[in-house]
């Protein structure tokens, strides 16, 4: 049996991937395949997401036996230990509680993957570490990411894993099916829009350098344009900043996003959008960048981060977010036709259910003596 450990933190987006990937496995493997799993959840801090999330598991007809709720570290990591599972794979692997779980128990250690979310990869690069943190690193965490039996991820954040750490985890390839909508290519329209509407980053975290994208558009300001930033979720703490910002440089041309979207309707507004702009230094919003290329909309994202490396070996047109500087309006609008059906057909080419299911069967069948 496999069991499938989630973090929920205070942010909605961990329950949509959450939700959206168990009705993915439950829509896609057998019945019997399907019963071989069970599904954990911590970090219950805010009682409402469990209800939340029950709430939509219940909608799906999903069976109860198969999910088990923790608010304690060491309850949730002793149950997957006396449970005695083939395989644990932690969606997002950051916990320092887990993590000194994983080192003091080898045996569980060699029975748990890792799938990479991004922060819990990049901190270590990114940030600046206290001497604890080094040390934390350095003798813990090294120990626990070299006995883990599989790590999941695009091969770009395992190759940047082992620049730092030694592992005996096998490599898998894998992606989620996505939470917001994957449009085909007989969906796609142009904007019809007066004013171009300018999507910038994703969330409210510093990481997204709201301030740099803002100053990259100023000489923009007197287009007719739109900037329409999300701040519903992320550092919460950093909203006012960049709502000040926005306000100050482009006046009632800024737009903040400040009401959190269900997935369905983070599509339905996705469509009305025309450019969207990244500058993160690691991987971030691959969920919505996924959607917006199957809108056929034209995406920014930093050359050298590894979606974008992604993106252009499968034949996906990205533009790099730091030759902005150089554009003059025109420029900065402009992308064929020709390529954004190209991307439409690539991008539902890599995520289409076949695809998608067969990745994750190659990680559940695996085995490792």
């Amino acid at each position: 049996m496999i069991s499938h450990i989630f973090q929920v933190e205070e942010h909605k987006n961990i329950e949509n991937y959450a939700f959206n990937f168990i009705k993915f496995l439950k829509e896609n493997l057998s019945e019997n395949e399907f019963s071989e799993h069970r599904f954990y959840f911590s970090y219950f801090e805010n009682e409402n997401l469990k209800d939340s999330l029950l709430k939509r598991l219940n909608e799906i007809a999903f069976p109860i036996s198969q999910i088990k709720y923790f608010s304690n570290h060491f309850k949730l990591m002793n149950d997957l230990k006396f449970s005695n599972y083939e395989n644990n794979i932690f969606h997002q692997l950051s916990s320092k509680k887990i993590y000194l779980y994983l080192f003091l128990n080898t045996s569980l250690n060699k029975k748990s993957s890792w799938v990479i979310w991004g922060g819990d990869l990049y901190q270590v690069f990114i940030s600046k570490l206290s001497y604890k943190y080094k040390l934390y690193d350095f003798i813990i965490r090294t120990k626990v990411i070299k006995n883990l039996k599989y790590i999941m991820s695009m091969k770009g954040d395992f190759d940047l894993l082992k620049t730092r750490y030694t592992t005996n985890a096998k490599h898998f390839f894998t992606l989620y099916s996505m939470p917001s909508k994957i449009y085909k290519i007989e969906e796609f329209k142009n904007s019809s829009s007066k004013a171009k509407r300018i999507l910038v980053a994703h969330s409210a975290n510093k990481a997204n350098n709201h301030e740099k994208i803002f100053k990259m558009l100023l000489p923009y300001k007197n287009e007719n344009l739109e900037i329409l930033v999300p701040l519903s979720y992320g550092d919460l703490s950093n909203v006012k900043a960049v709502e000040e910002l926005g306000i100050k440089l482009f006046g009632n041309k800024f737009i903040p996003i400040k009401d959190f979207m269900k997935p369905d309707e983070f599509s339905t507004f996705l469509e009305t959008i025309d450019i969207a702009i990244f500058a993160v230094d690691r991987q971030a919003a691959v969920g919505i960048l996924t959607t917006l290329i199957s809108l056929g909309k034209k995406v920014f994202y930093k050359k050298g981060v590894v979606p974008f490396d992604f993106y252009e070996k499968n034949h996906i047109r990205v533009f790099d977010t730091d030759e902005i500087i150089n554009q003059k309006f025109e420029q900065f609008l402009e992308m064929s036709e020709e390529d954004k059906l190209n991307n439409i057909k690539h991008i539902n080419n890599i995520y289409n259910n076949e695809n998608l299911i067969q990745m994750w069967r190659s990680v559940f069948d695996s085995k490792i003596d």
